[in-house]
């Protein structure tokens, strides 16, 4: 730290104070004594902030616990490169919903510009408007990251994110936004020469969002000098074996060397990958001046209500995920057999199918109530090839993904002789399947669906797969790539369970559809027929 200070105190006396200003956000907050809601803003007990603030970076990811003020200093930074012409078409500063955007806009962009007028108010020309600020030659466009458009039943547009140029995309709290609306808002930078994106969060789960973005970084860590054995000691992947509590009840960071008492205004941020293409960052509370470090062990031992996962993502900064809401490698290979994936099978076998540049398939069958056997997993590049392969497999009924190619699979549907049937998810049917055989659709609840086939694999003796072999490893990896999280429903307020994924899930979705298709399949005396469709048939327990 002394080192740094050094270092601003040389550029300080190589430029003017308005030369230092327009260039660094970090003395341009210090010099003119910028009002937050917590008072000034000062370095004192936020040392960990000024590199983020100075940094000149194209990309920045900041994996961070909450209450650390990465919020605030991305505002500055924003309005800073605002008021000095960095960002002339402007910028767009993502919220993940609507509602957010409007209590940041009133509880602390307007008293901000508010409280500070000569720095900052009158450089902004319009403060009416909750979303759009204009400041300087640009304009801050602050929005939801909500898809408000539904297309192939899917929300997957924002009218609010068409035809907004900009040079700067901020995503705050990244882990709550939707993939296709982070996709949509970097477009905005399409004719941008500046190109600048930053995302903070605190992290969910591990592999996505912010934590997936931090992997792929410089990996920076904050990484604190001992005034006595000056070792270095980077709290976050110590503890908690940095933490001890004394005989007061008070918490005290220790030196991973000498075990005595260091102090993170004596850090300095370290780069595990400095080559990497964008800048990384990773704090916690842990890191606080308002925080007792014995509050975060004590929670993290006797976590409230038995959540952990709060603890891990709020606290410390770090991504968890509960192992009963996401399926293990482990799991998956367990359900391995001896046989190789088959060639071909005498059936009656049950097919699923998801849609996308390739099919990914999924052929199986029932070996009675409660157990099913895959027989053969893979791709295929067209329909002609899917209906090779279900003439090869026997296949009695299939089940297919009803998006995006509906034309394509109304065509598949008519043609063949086997039962096809397209899937539809839907977050707000009940757990019951839905299977409409005049229309040739079966309607489910995309999360009770994901649930029966986490529960297949995961139960001892319910399925069964081939030996292992590239194919299947694949089929693994894409079982496992997607999570189930508590999310809060804007509309109703309720917290829900829903299914993101975290990678290429195709085959996780495939198997859903097997499923859907072998339980239309009946099992009389060692054979398959077709089930007899009744009207109290129409509904099926996916958990069954």
């Amino acid at each position: 730290m002394k080192k740094l200070l050094f270092l601003l105190a040389v550029l300080i006396m190589s430029y003017t104070v308005e030369e230092l200003s327009a260039f660094d956000p970090f003395y341009w907050a210090e010099s003119n004594e910028i009002r937050l809601q917590g008072g000034k803003y000062s370095l004192k007990g936020h040392e960990y902030q000024v590199k983020p603030l100075m940094s000149q970076a194209r990309r920045r990811v900041i994996k961070k616990a909450a209450q650390l003020g990465f919020t605030e200093i991305e505002v500055l930074r924003t309005l800073h490169g605002q008021i000095h012409g960095k960002y002339p078409k402007g910028v767009l500063y993502l919220f993940p919903t609507q509602a957010d955007v409007s209590d940041f806009s009133k509880a602390r962009f307007d008293p901000l510009i508010a409280d500070n007028y000569h720095a900052i108010g009158r450089f902004v020309n319009s403060t009416d408007a909750v979303n759009i600020k204009k400041i300087g030659s640009g304009v801050l466009y602050l929005r939801g990251a909500r898809a408000t458009k539904s297309v192939g039943g899917v929300k997957s547009e924002s009218s609010r994110l068409k035809s907004i140029p900009v040079d700067k995309v901020v995503f705050d709290e990244r882990d709550s936004m939707d993939d296709k609306m982070v996709a949509m808002a970097l477009e905005r930078m399409g004719h941008s020469d500046v190109k600048e994106e930053s995302s903070l969060s605190t992290p969910t789960i591990p592999d996505y969002g912010v934590d997936k973005e931090y992997e792929l970084s410089s990996k920076g860590h904050w990484l604190i000098k001992c005034r006595k054995c000056n070792a270095y000691t980077c709290l976050e992947t110590e503890f908690p074996n940095c933490i001890v509590i004394d005989e007061a009840g008070k918490g005290h960071r220790l030196c991973k060397k000498c075990r005595q008492e260091i102090y993170p205004c004596d850090g300095v941020w370290v780069d595990e990958h400095p080559d990497n293409p964008f800048e990384g960052y990773w704090i916690s509370q842990l890191n606080s001046a308002y925080v007792d470090p014995a509050d975060i062990l004590r929670a993290y031992c006797d976590p409230p209500n038995g959540n952990l996962g709060e603890i891990k993502n709020s606290k410390l900064g770090m991504a968890h995920i509960e192992a009963e809401n996401r399926l293990s490698r482990a799991q998956v290979y367990h359900c391995c057999g001896s046989e190789p994936i088959a060639m071909t099978h005498r059936g009656p076998c049950a097919m699923g199918v998801d849609i996308g540049k390739v099919l990914h398939v999924v052929i199986g069958y029932r070996k009675n109530t409660e157990q099913f056997c895959i027989v053969k997993m893979c791709t295929v590049p067209d329909w002609a090839a899917l209906h090779d392969l279900a003439l090869r497999f026997n296949v009695r009924c299939e089940v297919q993904d009803m998006y995006p190619e509906t034309h394509k699979g109304r065509e598949y549907q008519k043609a063949e002789k086997h039962q096809v049937m397209l899937c539809q998810y839907s977050d707000s049917l009940a757990t019951s399947a839905k299977y409409d055989h005049k229309s040739g659709i079966v309607t489910v609840n995309r999360t009770e669906i994901c649930d029966a086939t986490h529960g297949m694999v995961a139960t001892e003796s319910k399925l069964e797969l081939p030996r292992r072999c590239d194919e299947v490893d694949l089929f693994c990896e894409q079982l496992c790539n997607i999570s189930k999280v508590a999310i809060k429903d804007e509309e109703s307020g309720l917290m829900v369970y829903r299914y993101i994924k975290t990678g290429d899930d195709h085959y996780r979705h495939a198997l859903n559809y097997f499923k859907l298709a072998a339980n239309q399949i009946d099992i009389v005396a060692g054979e398959f027929t077709p089930r007899k469709q009744t009207t109290s048939e129409n509904e099926w327990n996916p958990l069954a």
